[in-house]
């Protein structure tokens, strides 16, 4: 399952955790009101599946609502080129306006698929995630990575929610659970 930087902050908002304050756009118009509503210093970010976007300028900042509007003009539309997509890019029809803040600590937490195992993997880094695919191959000892085996996360659940799982209702005592 692939989501946008939007869907997973609304997804860690769900649980109090702290995230800048925005809202995905697809016109120049809400990104200029949007950044009106957020006040001065805002980020537009392009929301497309692939990362790299900050060095491939689909990533901007704006110190007026103005600014975000044009900013917000220059990525809808566009095709966006990063090391991670084809030779043609992939499409901008959405932007992030969000307020910009301060990082005091960049860190990075994510699941993705090895091609090699077939498996999901997690992966985490207190480096931050601007340049993880970098930080991965210079400094491998400072990715943290686990692989996650499926049928084993299943069985190593309460019975309940393995059952829940596989979409059936445990019935009685008879496996001596």
């Amino acid at each position: 399952m692939k989501i946008h930087e939007y869907q997973a902050k609304a997804f860690l908002a769900q649980f109090g955790i702290s995230v800048p304050k925005g809202a995905v756009v697809t016109t120049p118009a809400d990104a200029k009101k949007i950044a009106a509503e957020l006040g001065n210093n805002v980020v537009i970010k392009s929301q497309v599946y692939a990362g790299g976007r900050g060095k491939a300028g689909g990533i901007k900042m704006a110190n007026t609502p103005e600014e975000a509007e044009k900013r917000a003009r220059e990525l809808l539309g566009r095709r966006l080129v990063t090391e991670q997509t084809t030779p043609e890019g992939v499409p901008v029809s959405k932007v992030l306006v969000e307020e910009a803040i301060d990082i005091r600590r960049e860190l990075y937490l994510g699941i993705v698929i090895d091609g090699t195992r077939r498996l999901p993997v997690m992966m985490a880094s207190e480096v931050g995630g601007m340049e993880i695919e970098e930080t991965a191959r210079l400094s491998p000892e400072k990715v943290l990575k686990s692989y996650i085996d499926p049928p084993h996360l299943v069985s190593a659940l309460p019975r309940s929610e393995a059952s829940l799982w596989y979409e059936f209702e445990p019935r009685g005592n008879s496996a001596g659970y």
